[in-house]
């Protein structure tokens, strides 16, 4: 295995070469006390581990990291320190692995052996982009390749680490200040910490999608970061481009707007409740509604009373306050006959509004009331 070292401290930097010179199958092609990574581009390809001194005087080692594998993901990076609080904080929080100066053949073994057994480099893994992926943000995150029926295995290293791809990718195409996303993720901690926590979470993000690296790119621009895709279909955004582009609603067009309502599998990111998607999850929703609504109104207008009574159902299951729906089912369900189904969804509406303090529209009960007399 290709190691590159950088310590600003040039004995240590030295013990540590020899060290690792004990060992067969390492390869140290690269050492320095400067943390110059721009000037060995040419490097990253052909390196599979860096020890990384944690505290150099120019750059934090952790942001160095950060930079490092933006380059290459496949990379592995061991940190080295001669302060114990710094394992002890980078392990509690489920970071990369450490060591401790002066580093032992012993403890180096240990290390080298953890990284041939859960982190070897292979190219094998890699997913060439041949074919779309298709990555789904409704209801849950799954990616799956369009010539493959299988779902694409992603192993996030910690929930942090999920949730701070998912907010780049919710920003997608956009840079996001490593400030902003410091304080959206981690505003309950110490500055210093919060940053540290960022970097290792882009490694781990790096690493966890280093297979689909062809096809998503997180880029390390000024002060922030920016997630690109390629070769990628975003179902979000695949579902609003068909929307916007679809002929308006009517009895000879809705067979389209049945398919491409199809892609829309349940609320935005419906599995994970954080507050940063509230508004667009909201959004979308809406949007989904309004040509739920639409769809239902043409079909109850041309007297597709089964297909309009689907899809006003499919809008209660999400809003069961929405009266106008409600009123609408009830009225249908009547014109069927469907007497259990009237008198379920005006108890259903009243339970509904009761829950909000407040009440059903006078010209809802006064026609459920007269429904009710006239059935007797």
């Amino acid at each position: 295995m290709n190691v590159c070292i950088f310590d600003d401290e040039p004995m240590a930097l030295d013990y540590l070469h020899h060290q690792l010179n004990k060992f067969s199958n390492i390869n140290v092609i690269f050492k320095s006390t400067e943390p110059l990574i721009n000037l060995n581009k040419h490097l990253w390809d052909d390196i599979d581990i860096v020890f990384l001194d944690i505290e150099m005087p120019e750059t934090n080692g952790l942001a160095l990291a950060e930079q490092i594998t933006a380059y290459n993901p496949h990379i592995i990076i061991v940190f080295v320190t001669a302060h114990k609080q710094y394992a002890i904080e980078a392990f509690e929080m489920h970071a990369l692995d450490y060591l401790l100066k002066p580093v032992s053949v012993k403890r180096l073994n240990k290390t080298i052996q953890r990284i041939n057994s859960i982190n070897s480099r292979s190219e094998n893994d890699r997913i060439n982009s041949t074919s779309t992926l298709h990555i789904n943000v409704f209801d849950d995150l799954t990616f799956r390749l369009s010539n493959s029926s299988y779902l694409e295995s992603i192993k996030w290293r910690t929930s942090k680490s999920k949730e701070l791809f998912l907010y780049l990718l919710h920003n997608e195409g956009k840079l996001v200040l490593k400030s902003e996303l410091v304080e959206a993720l981690w505003e309950e901690i110490d500055v210093d910490k919060a940053f540290a926590y960022l970097y290792v979470s882009i490694y781990h993000i790096r690493q966890s999608l280093s297979s689909l690296q062809d096809y998503i790119k997180i880029l390390n621009i000024e002060d922030g970061y920016q997630l690109q895709l390629q070769h990628v279909q975003l179902d979000k955004k695949e579902w609003k481009k068909q929307l916007l582009e679809a002929p308006d609603i009517n009895i000879h067009t809705i067979e389209t707007y049945e398919e491409i309502m199809q892609l829309y599998k349940g609320n935005y990111l419906e599995k994970f409740d954080y507050l940063w998607i509230q508004g667009e999850k909201f959004e979308l929703e809406e949007l989904w509604i309004r040509h739920a609504k639409l769809m239902a109104d043409c079909y109850r207008a041309h007297n597709h009373i089964e297909k309009a009574i689907s899809w006003y159902a499919n809008i209660i299951k999400i809003r069961p306050e929405d009266e106008g729906t409600a009123f609408h089912l009830m009225t249908l369900y009547a014109t069927l006959n469907y007497r259990m189904f009237v008198d379920y969804q005006y108890k259903q509406l009243y339970k509904s509004m009761a829950e909000l303090d407040l009440t059903v529209n006078s010209e809802i009960t006064t026609w459920y009331t007269n429904w009710k007399k006239n059935i007797k």
